[in-house]
């Protein structure tokens, strides 16, 4: 059971009715602690914007802190909803890791995700539950679709069997760690974005030929 668990309030989920009010509520919560941060943003603001009381908001989720933290989870959910599936990628693993790895950064470093990222890195130390709920959702769950994907490259003849997770680990490190700092700390850098471009490039071509069958690296050493 998580933190989140033992906050949750005696409503949780318990109707169809209750969870249609959960959403409507984390919703709400985003929006509000978008527009405010955690520390304004208040429980009677939530509750307006959710079209509710504060007493419902503290029966589904029991604090304010709960709430935060399952507003970070949502929020990382719908994130990695807009992550293209395994199916919906290219079946060569190098484009497929390109198209995948292009899309990820993209979003991580859009001005709406560096600054919901801050919002939770400024609350994680006090908070760690929230700085966990990003990173269970959103790293941990962008890495999923990219070892599902690299799996059913396996499935399909294209890579040799391998470690999957770190493969795709690797990839999103290089994809974003450091764009994703400087967008943290408002830098602006082409030739950095030059040089992460080619260190993605030159990380996806060596695993892509590492790592494939080996009927397609005899042909290419010919």
């Amino acid at each position: 059971m998580t933190q989140t668990d033992t906050a949750r309030g005696p409503l949780w989920g318990r109707t169809a009715a209750s969870q249609q009010r959960r959403r409507d509520i984390l919703l709400a919560g985003k929006k509000v602690f978008f527009q405010s941060g955690y520390q304004l943003a208040s429980v009677d603001r939530i509750a307006e914007v959710a079209g509710t009381t504060k007493r419902t908001v503290y029966d589904h989720f029991g604090s304010k802190e709960a709430l935060f933290a399952e507003v970070i989870a949502f929020a990382g959910e719908q994130f990695v909803g807009l992550l293209p599936s395994a199916d919906d990628l290219p079946e060569a693993p190098a484009e497929g890791l390109r198209a995948f790895a292009a899309r990820l950064a993209a979003l991580v470093c859009a001005p709406d995700g560096l600054r919901f990222q801050r919002l939770v890195i400024a609350e994680a130390e006090r908070h760690p539950a929230m700085g966990r709920a990003l990173h269970e959702t959103a790293v941990l769950g962008a890495e999923r679709v990219l070892a599902s994907y690299l799996g059913a490259c396996v499935e399909r003849g294209a890579l040799r069997a391998h470690d999957a997770a770190a493969t795709a680990r690797i990839v999103l490190d290089v994809a974003t760690s450091e764009p994703r700092l400087r967008g943290l700390l408002a830098i602006t850098d082409a030739e950095a974005d030059a040089i992460g471009e080619r260190a993605l490039d030159e990380t996806i071509t060596w695993l892509t030929e590492r790592l494939a069958p080996e009927g397609g690296r005899e042909r290419r050493r010919r």
